[in-house]
C-alpha cells in the first residue's frame, strides 16, 4: 500500500507537470510546421504602435508588462521596431530596437535581429531573435504573430496576440481563438499579458 501509495502520488505529479508544460509551450518532434503567407500582405499597413494582448509562455518575458511595440518602415522595406517593456516587479523601465527583414518582397514571415553592434553571427542568438510569421492580420484591430525554432530533432513555438488597443473585446477574442484552431493552435497556451497602470508613451505621435 504504501508503495502504491508514493508511486500513485508521483503519477499525479508528472501528469500535472506534463499538462503544465503542454499548456505553456508546444514542442514536437520534427522541424517546424510550415504555414502559407498571409495573402496579400501589406506591410505599410504594419506599421504604428502596436501592444502585446496575450503570448505564450516566453521566459525572456516572464518579468516585462506594459509591452508595446513601434513599428516604422524603412527605405528598403526592413520594419524598424522599438519594443517598451516596464518590469512588473521591480517598475524600471526598458526599451529594445530590432530589424524585421521581409523573406521576399511581400512576405508576411520576417526574420528579427536585435539591433545593435555585435556580429551578425552573434545577434542572431540574442534573446527576441529569429524568425516570425504574421499568420493572421486585420491591420486595425489585432494581428496574429507566430515564431517556431527547430533543434536537432524537435521544435519548440511561441505565439503572440497584438492589439492596436491594450485590450480586445471578447467576441473579437473568439475570433482570433478560431483563427488559431484553424492552424492547430492553442488558445489555452495564452496567457493575459501584464497591461495594468500602463502609459501610453506614443500617444504623442499617433493622435
Amino acid at each position: 500500500m504504501g508503495k502504491f501509495a508514493v508511486s500513485g502520488a508521483s503519477t499525479i505529479w508528472f501528469l500535472l507537470i506534463s499538462t503544465l508544460f503542454k499548456n505553456v509551450i508546444s514542442t514536437g518532434l520534427g522541424k517546424c510546421p510550415v504555414y502559407p503567407q498571409f495573402p496579400n500582405f501589406d506591410i505599410r499597413r504594419m506599421t504604428g504602435i502596436w501592444y502585446e494582448v496575450e503570448r505564450s509562455f516566453y521566459l525572456v518575458e516572464l518579468s516585462a508588462s506594459c509591452t508595446e511595440l513601434n513599428v516604422t518602415l524603412g527605405d528598403r522595406g526592413y520594419l524598424f521596431i522599438t519594443i517598451n517593456t516596464v518590469n512588473r516587479w521591480l517598475g524600471n523601465p526598458s526599451t529594445t530596437y530590432g530589424i524585421g527583414i521581409p523573406s521576399f518582397n511581400g512576405s508576411s514571415v520576417f526574420r528579427y535581429k536585435v539591433n545593435n553592434r555585435m556580429p551578425y553571427v552573434i545577434g542572431r542568438l540574442l534573446p527576441g531573435a529569429g524568425q516570425y510569421n504574421v499568420l493572421f492580420t486585420d491591420y486595425d484591430q489585432f494581428a496574429l504573430i507566430w515564431s517556431c525554432s527547430s533543434v536537432s530533432i524537435a521544435h519548440a513555438d511561441r505565439i503572440w496576440i497584438l492589439g492596436r488597443h491594450r485590450e480586445i473585446e471578447a467576441a473579437l477574442r473568439a475570433k482570433i481563438y478560431a483563427i488559431m484552431l484553424e492552424h492547430k493552435l492553442d488558445p489555452d497556451r495564452l496567457v493575459i499579458s501584464k497591461n495594468n497602470n500602463c502609459t501610453q508613451r506614443y500617444s504623442d505621435t499617433i493622435n
